[in-house]
């Protein structure tokens, strides 16, 4: 009995991974790749990390960390606004033919595609070219914003952005997002992010838990989750910073 039990775990083991892998698509790698490139930066700031315990010695100015020096020159001249003020990204050149949404923390570009009807076989069309601009959205920048995209997909699928949106999750407060719309760039600032279930299953939808607000342009990026599994939604809340 012991036997066939352990045949049947390592049986139900291989099937649950090969399906892990047929149905996350794509979404896997790009994690992994996060996080490899996660834990390589975790170490190169450690390993040129001035030392903690100097620190705590009072050093002439003249022997003060470069760093402080500037800090402490800049704010002899500059508010603490200019300092905060985002740098203008770089416009990409794909930028030239279409509106773009870059995710600059996973190295992430995409299409965004404009839909005109909440017309879900023609969203799921679009969603095969790249993200979607919700319809009845504000334009980025102009007001309440919703951008979708698929966050995985099956390998056979077409298109080449089934897993563009599987690492919203990972977004966290003060993360920038760069929006490129008629080659004009825009910054967002990640704000909030929230699981919720949406209609039928659950009450919530993306108004409810991010309302508009009149004083803020926001942008909601949104997926669903967990990755692979379309159950709930995984909405990230940015608001426009240049």
């Amino acid at each position: 009995m012991n036997k066939d039990l352990k045949l049947f775990l390592q049986i139900f083991l291989i099937i649950f991974i090969v399906l892990f892998f047929i149905i996350n698509g794509s979404a896997f790698p790009n994690w992994l790749d996060y996080k490899i490139s996660e834990i390589t930066e975790f170490f190169q700031k450690e390993l040129f990390r001035f030392p903690g315990f100097l620190t705590k010695v009072s050093l002439p100015e003249s022997e003060a960390p470069a760093e402080n020096l500037i800090d402490r020159n800049i704010s002899k001249f500059e508010s603490p606004d200019l300092i905060r003020q985002p740098a203008e990204p770089p416009i990409p050149p794909e930028a030239s033919e279409t509106n773009l949404i870059e995710l600059p923390k996973f190295s992430i570009k995409a299409p965004i595609i404009t839909v005109t009807e909440p017309n879900l076989d023609l969203i799921y069309k679009e969603l095969k070219k790249g993200v979607v601009l919700y319809p009845g959205s504000s334009v980025p920048g102009e007001g309440y914003s919703i951008i979708i995209g698929h966050s995985s997909q099956y390998p056979w699928e077409e298109g080449n952005y089934k897993s563009v949106f599987s690492l919203l999750n990972e977004l966290n407060p003060g993360d920038q997002i760069y929006v490129f719309w008629e080659q004009k760039p825009l910054v967002f600032e990640v704000q909030d992010k929230k699981i919720f279930t949406p209609w039928p299953k659950g009450s919530e939808t993306t108004e409810t838990i991010f309302p508009p607000n009149s004083e803020e342009s926001i942008l909601i990026l949104q997926s669903c989750w967990p990755v692979g599994v379309a159950s709930k939604r995984v909405a990230v809340k940015t608001v426009l910073v240049r």
